[in-house]
């Protein structure tokens, strides 16, 4: 028997989440009738209220829905965005969530009588605008940091608060070399699964794959351009790097001077308040972790513009980032549209394609090669979903209500499914600087 949660909703809180008033015609019961008759194909069971059910009774992928009316309604007003708000105000359950959104947000997507707010956002190509671009009483200020506040991440992550992609330690790795030159380290999936205390270990990993690409070592100089809570900026700072890193948030500010002074590194770090563009001095690496999860295509372009800028010859750039294999699916197009309700203003993941042509575009920078760790990352985010879930009382004793926390629990697996559908992947990518790089009293000459 499915657990599922009692269905509170605070409507002074979650307007959007208000029972449905009602869709004009008949797409509702178009929809219902055009699921039900698919559920065989798609191996989807759904169950009613009423103990009926649509769909083989062992199917993979398994929905209950507690309101259907308000279930179907919502497909009909929001499309994907519908099937994400229903999640939250508990009108429907699954056993496997992300199962169920690699199942239904296709199928909802493709559907006409569902609306498709992320097509109209963001066009069928999936780009809309650059997103992440902030004015504050002067020139736009691209926002690289995310907003989430650091008791909820603290709640789903290990102790290194880590956000992006780990690596663990076991599944084979492979090497190619692409006809244009571009190294590339393809990461198999860990074997066997990792469990939750891996995870901290793994991100330790992660980050120092990222740091042994961008070829820090003791003496190096080294931007990090986005220092999340710390882990990434003390892992290059222990290799004896003189490291340089800032963030927009005063909040944050505190905690990773905090943070660094605990470890001992406060002195090794330079931490300051601002943007990478407000960064100056010439380095030896720029390294940035998911700078497009919460400013899109702005974010990339800001670390490379960056990098472009002050890499000293023969410098490295290394970004860490999850993009769309190719123009992004309209699955993941209409997920974009709930994210950037909830979550992010971040848009669809750029297309690999993008990111290489904004490297390209770069004057001084040369795409090198990258490491594609896509099903670690998959299987950090099913850790994260695990221990969030595990959670739950933390969170409400936090303040997180639960509608919050089904709203986390599906972004969770929004995350987890594109990454395993194929519809995003994983990559570090190494781009490097002109010239060469000597080093004389710990500064960089050419």
């Amino acid at each position: 028997m499915v657990r599922v949660e009692p269905q509170v909703v605070d409507l002074e809180r979650w307007p959007a989440l208000a029972p449905p008033s009602g869709v004009p015609g008949q797409p509702p019961v178009l929809i219902a009738q055009a699921l039900r008759r698919s559920a065989r194909e798609l191996g989807l069971r759904i169950d009613y209220p009423d103990a009926s059910a649509a769909g083989e009774y062992d199917a993979p992928v398994r929905v209950v829905l507690r309101e259907p009316e308000h279930f179907w309604a919502r497909l009909a007003e929001g499309g994907v965005v519908g099937l994400g708000e229903s999640f939250m105000a508990g009108d429907w359950t699954t056993p496997d969530l992300c199962a169920a959104i690699t199942t239904l947000a296709p199928w909802i997507a493709a559907n006409a009588d569902c609306a498709h707010p992320g097509e109209r956002a963001y066009g069928r190509e999936g780009r809309g605008s650059v997103g992440g671009g902030r004015r504050r009483g002067g020139p736009v200020t691209v926002e690289l940091e995310d907003s989430v506040p650091g008791a909820l991440t603290s709640l789903y992550t290990d102790e290194t608060m880590s956000t992006s992609g780990a690596v663990f330690a076991s599944g084979a790795r492979t090497r190619s070399r692409l006809q244009d030159g571009t190294d590339v380290v393809h990461l198999e999936a860990p074997s066997p699964a990792p469990r939750r205390g891996d995870l901290g270990d793994a991100q330790r990993r992660s980050a120092d794959t990222m740091l042994t690409l961008a070829g820090v070592e003791d003496g190096s100089h080294v931007l990090v351009a986005t220092p999340g809570w710390g882990e990434l900026p003390m892992r290059a700072a222990e290799r004896g790097a003189h490291v340089r890193t800032m963030t927009a948030s005063t909040e944050r500010l505190s905690a990773l001077g905090s943070r660094f002074a605990a470890a001992g590194l406060d002195e090794e770090i330079s931490l300051f308040l601002g943007a990478p563009s407000d960064a100056a001095g010439m380095v030896d690496a720029v390294v940035a972790a998911d700078p497009g999860a919460t400013a899109g295509r702005a974010g990339h372009d800001e670390v490379i513009g960056v990098a472009d800028r002050l890499l000293g010859p023969g410098g490295r750039l290394v970004v860490h980032t999850t993009v769309a294999p190719g123009r992004p699916t309209p699955a993941v197009v209409e997920l974009a549209a709930w994210e950037s309700r909830y979550v992010s203003e971040a848009g669809p993941p750029v297309a690999w394609s993008e990111l290489v042509g904004a490297i390209e575009r770069a004057p001084r920078l040369t795409l090198r090669g990258r490491v594609e760790t896509t099903a670690h990352h998959a299987e950090t985010v099913r850790l994260w979903s695990e221990t969030f879930a595990q959670r739950g009382r933390d969170a409400a004793a936090l303040g997180f209500d639960a509608v919050y926390r089904r709203m986390w629990a599906f972004h969770l697996a929004v995350l987890e499914a594109g990454l395993r559908a194929g519809w995003t992947e994983s990559v570090q990518v190494l781009a490097t600087a002109e010239g060469a790089v000597s080093h004389r009293d710990g500064r960089v000459t050419t």
